[in-house]
């Protein structure tokens, strides 16, 4: 069983470097980009303040900061680093399901990477060249070309005309989960870092359930992912056959009793993305109490990761609001760090 104290401390440290609620409810007044890329330029960002300083640049800045952040991480993890794959690869799959969801709608290559964290497995360049791919099929290419370790589950799916979406992901999301789960587990048992995938994948089942309740003739076992730990597939299947995402939701809530995550699939008034959201925010508030009963273990580090995945979709929300000319506090009421 590894000892996590070296990483917690490059973690904390690290997290000093975070913007912060503050500082992003800041940004959120500016109502030029100018100003904003000279904020952050003046927080230790990589971005000028030229009049023709764009959205794209400043999230291109925002994800390199990151990636810097993540790399500092991997150089101090040594021989835990097969255990941080909950962490690098679960930043890879998110990264690749949106890759795979632009290259099927044909969106920009700029929209496509909005949001991406890089990883050293798929660092910014990697990302861009994926963002300019004219196909699923494409992606998944390239993707097996570099041996990335979850390539295999994208085929032969994703090179079909018109592939299933929701099938990819799953598929994408099984492969992760067998991987973190067997590292997890090789690592420290039935520790930290187990529960904290298990919880992952209790997620992803009740994202699907959500979806799925929205379709007839929907059949959850295909899309299950084994290894879960509070949501159970009978309870699953009831909020699939509720037949709306709302009345699902209610149903799914009961899995994650006792939780910050009972309220948020509780919400009648929840949107996908909101939910989204609003579940990242409680995972970053359960690893947060997890860090202060259990300092020893890694939830410190976990949701250090969190926290920066926030941050980024955050700047993300501010700067793209900014641009569009978004209300100063509906981009405050989106903002997922906490105050």
């Amino acid at each position: 069983m590894s000892v996590w104290d070296d990483l917690n401390a490059r973690a904390r440290g690290l997290s000093t470097h975070l913007l912060g609620r503050p500082a992003l409810e800041s940004l959120a007044h500016v109502r030029d980009l100018p100003t904003v890329a000279a904020e952050l330029a003046r927080l230790g960002y990589q971005v000028d303040d030229s009049p023709r300083r764009t959205v794209v640049d400043i999230e291109l800045a925002a994800r390199r900061a990151a990636a810097q952040r993540l790399r500092t991480l991997l150089r101090w993890a040594g021989s835990r680093t097969e255990a941080l794959a909950v962490l690098f690869e679960d930043e890879d799959r998110r990264s690749i399901t949106a890759l795979l969801r632009g290259a099927v709608q044909r969106a920009p290559a700029d929209l496509r990477l909005s949001g991406l964290l890089p990883t050293p497995a798929l660092p910014e360049r990697a990302l861009e060249e994926l963002s300019r791919q004219p196909s699923a099929g494409a992606v998944a290419a390239l993707l097996g070309a570099w041996k990335h370790p979850l390539a295999h589950a994208l085929m032969p799916e994703a090179a079909r005309p018109e592939p299933d979406l929701l099938r990819i992901e799953v598929s994408l999301n099984r492969a992760f989960a067998e991987r973190a789960l067997r590292a997890a587990r090789r690592e420290a048992g039935r520790g930290v870092l187990t529960r904290y995938v298990q919880r992952v994948i209790d997620l992803e089942n009740a994202f699907t359930a959500l979806v799925l309740s929205e379709e007839k003739d929907s059949r959850l076992a295909e899309y299950w992912l084994p290894g879960g730990r509070e949501l159970t597939s009978t309870l699953a299947e009831r909020a699939v056959a509720t037949g709306n995402a709302t009345a699902a939701g209610r149903v799914l809530a009961r899995g994650f009793a006792g939780t910050g995550l009972e309220k948020v699939f509780a919400d009648p008034n929840a949107s996908p993305a909101g939910l989204e959201l609003a579940v990242l925010a409680a995972l970053v508030a359960e690893l947060k109490a997890g860090a202060r009963t259990d300092p020893l273990s890694p939830a410190f580090l976990l949701g250090y990761a969190l926290r920066l995945r926030a941050e980024l979709l955050d700047l993300r929300r501010v700067v793209w609001g900014i641009s569009l000319g978004a209300p100063v506090a509906s981009l405050v009421k989106g903002l997922v760090t906490a105050p």
